[in-house]
């Protein structure tokens, strides 16, 4: 092509024709810039699709990311309003508290949330944004300060209770702030605390010294909550503003299954595996046979993401929730993760 124009050049130069010689030239230049331009725009414009796409690539992580963050705060956020409520039984009406457990409650009034490990400030280090692009920046500008808002503990480490169990010498529980809250308790071992130990917390409970530091301990608690709230507002708030400049974003969960007693493996280590039916919405569903039990949904073979839940045959889901007691007979399961929902839809044989 290159000699085919050359050619004409020198024929037309060779003849004498200068000015057609002189406009061709420019013209043939022109094309030339012409095409260099059209390069450097089609090359522009793979490089910013690449740059969107790896863009949107780590914004859906970070999407699963809060997601996990919300569960997770919600979670907390259920835990310290049980601690509200045991406050509000032994000041308002102590006769209704298992006095064998009163010991074990009195210790957990005081635990506290280890801090909300959450991967968000890592993966913003991964989110490369376009400055010259007005909605990356406005989503990047939220995206950090939730980063930031999210760092910031929920409470404080006052130790109202415990304080005054110390000067009882009652020896310590062994109890976590998520597990032993789990099935109102009925994991905690009622053994523990003899009866005079019992004895002293109820003898305890008169004190107006005590009922004051409950009191004490109900208003930080209370003032916790309301942190908690703007917290999982911020979760909710960008997540709406990913999913308007990424409406096809998705959860990242995979390999979701059940696990529990009351499914066919009778165990809490093998799962019995839903199937991915709605991608978008995250939605999980599969048929199962149960016994009388209790069961569970997590991901993969190991609980670093699972979800309880409140109720039978549907209800809310709750990261790390309590287990869910089932009846027998064939169900057909959905799990819904968008929405925070399952139902076991029974079948007939």
């Amino acid at each position: 092509m290159i000699k085919f124009f050359r050619k004409i050049r020198y024929s037309l130069f060779s003849k004498g024709e200068t000015r057609r010689y002189l406009k061709y030239a420019f013209g043939e230049i022109a094309l030339v810039v012409i095409g260099i331009l059209i390069a450097l725009q089609l090359n522009n414009w793979n490089e910013s699709r690449k740059t969107n796409s790896e863009y949107k690539a780590v914004l859906q992580q970070i999407y699963t990311v809060i997601d996990q963050d919300s569960e997770n705060l919600t979670l907390i956020r259920h835990q310290v309003t049980k601690q509200i409520e045991i406050i509000d039984n032994l000041v308002q009406n102590p006769e209704n508290i298992n006095n064998k457990l009163l010991p074990h409650l009195l210790f957990y009034l005081d635990l506290e949330s280890s801090d909300l490990n959450s991967e968000i400030s890592y993966l913003l280090g991964y989110l490369k944004f376009n400055p010259k692009n007005q909605k990356q920046s406005n989503l990047n500008k939220s995206l950090s300060s939730y980063g930031k808002a999210i760092r910031v503990g929920y409470s404080g480490s006052r130790k109202d209770i415990t304080s005054f169990l110390d000067e009882l010498n009652l020896p310590y529980p062994s109890i976590t702030f998520t597990y032993s809250a789990l099935n109102d308790y009925q994991n905690i071992d009622s053994t523990f605390f003899d009866d005079s130990d019992i004895k002293l917390t109820l003898k305890l409970l008169e004190s107006s010294k005590f009922q004051n530091a409950l009191k004490s301990s109900r208003s930080i608690k209370f003032t916790s909550l309301v942190f908690i709230d703007n917290i999982i507002s911020l979760t909710n708030t960008n997540k709406r503003l990913i999913q308007d400049y990424y409406p096809d974003v998705k959860l990242l969960y995979s390999d979701i299954g059940l696990v529990g007693d009351a499914t066919q493996h009778n165990n809490w280590t093998k799962n019995i595996p839903l199937t991915l039916t709605n991608e978008s919405q995250a939605i999980w569903e599969g048929d199962i046979i149960l016994s009388d039990g209790s069961l569970k949904f997590r991901e993969g073979e190991n609980w670093n993401f699972n979800w309880g839940g409140d109720a039978f045959p549907s209800g809310n889901t709750y990261s790390y929730g309590d287990d869910i007691k089932v009846k027998s007979g064939s169900y057909h399961v959905i799990l819904n993760l968008s929405e925070k929902t399952y139902q076991f839809i029974k079948q007939n044989i």
